[in-house]
């Protein structure tokens, strides 16, 4: 199996399992607004961040007899920090429902279940023509944090896994790293922006290696998201 590079995985990850939502009999577009993180959350770090880009994917969903192809445009930040391959993800996806049932997979599933399904996700699907080797089968539980995000207080979910990537090092060289040690850091909210008129899901998924305290940097990032 070729191997991506952690952070490249992950946000390949992100991407994939964020895009659902519902719609009723024919055809269906849900657009989620945009969310981030301010770059006065981290101005102070070595982390970089991107502007949300947008991604539409389409899916045909069937419940109680309702059968829709759904057209959902979900859009995902980036920020992350090379030097200690750390990274969060901050991806909101619409929010919607069909026959009183969500199709969002961010709703369905919760806790280890939805970290399988993210990483399972890039493994099974090789966006950009690779595939990331991650562990999936033992995903640890390593407790939790609750935070305030987009004023709720919401469950940051902290799981254990290990990845194998392709690293690049000093003066170009590149390599490769096996079973690294890292711990994930996930959590979703609703939340509905000013003038839209629903909600969306917003998740976000930071990262970084074990031997790596970043811990209270990525959960102040997620504190600070805008929306």
């Amino acid at each position: 199996m070729k191997r991506r590079g952690l952070l490249a995985a992950l946000a390949a990850s992100t991407t994939v399992a964020v895009a659902g939502c519902a719609g009723g009999d024919g055809n269906y577009e849900f657009d989620a607004e945009p969310a981030r993180i301010p770059e006065s959350a981290y101005a102070d770090t070595e982390f970089t961040g991107q502007e949300p880009e947008s991604f539409t994917i389409e899916q045909e969903f069937n419940a109680a007899g309702v059968n829709a192809q759904v057209s959902a445009t979900t859009w995902i930040a980036r920020y992350i920090n090379s030097t200690t391959q750390s990274a969060l993800f901050v991806a909101s996806t619409p929010n919607a429902s069909v026959a009183g049932q969500s199709v969002n997979p961010l709703v369905r599933a919760e806790g280890a279940d939805l970290i399988r399904r993210l990483l399972n996700q890039v493994n099974q699907q090789g966006i950009g023509g690779d595939s990331a080797d991650i562990q999936t089968d033992d995903i640890q539980d390593r407790g939790e944090e609750t935070r305030t995000i987009l004023d709720e207080e919401a469950t940051v979910s902290i799981y254990e896994t290990t990845v194998s990537a392709d690293v690049n090092g000093p003066n170009n060289q590149s390599g490769s790293v096996e079973d690294v040690p890292v711990l994930l850091y996930i959590a979703t909210v609703q939340h509905q922006a000013d003038d839209a008129d629903s909600e969306d899901v917003i998740a976000l998924v930071g990262l970084h290696p074990v031997g790596v305290d970043q811990s209270e940097q990525l959960l102040s990032m997620m504190e600070a998201v805008e929306h």
